[in-house]
């Protein structure tokens, strides 16, 4: 499950297996968050969380739902990692 998580910050929520899984690509580098919207990536045991500046996303992105266009990043990217879970 994805979600807003305040104003800067969304995140994905899962067992902590697929989080696991998540995190060692992540570390291994073979789980690419190649966006210059996204700062810091953050893991806890259920959850990653993708930190961002949602002025910068709006202006640039020319959107007032900045939310929900770094969902459309990061989404793709955890399904490929979580199997769709």
């Amino acid at each position: 499950m994805i979600f807003t998580n305040g104003d800067k910050v969304i995140t994905y929520q899962d067992d902590a297996s697929v989080i696991k899984n998540i995190k060692a690509q992540y570390d291994q580098e073979a789980l690419k968050v190649n966006n210059p919207y996204i700062g810091e990536v953050a893991f806890t045991k259920n959850t990653v969380s993708f930190y961002y500046d949602p002025v910068e996303v709006m202006e640039n992105e020319n959107t007032i739902e900045p939310a929900n266009y770094i969902i459309s990043i990061v989404e793709p990217m955890l399904d490929s990692v979580s199997e769709g879970k």
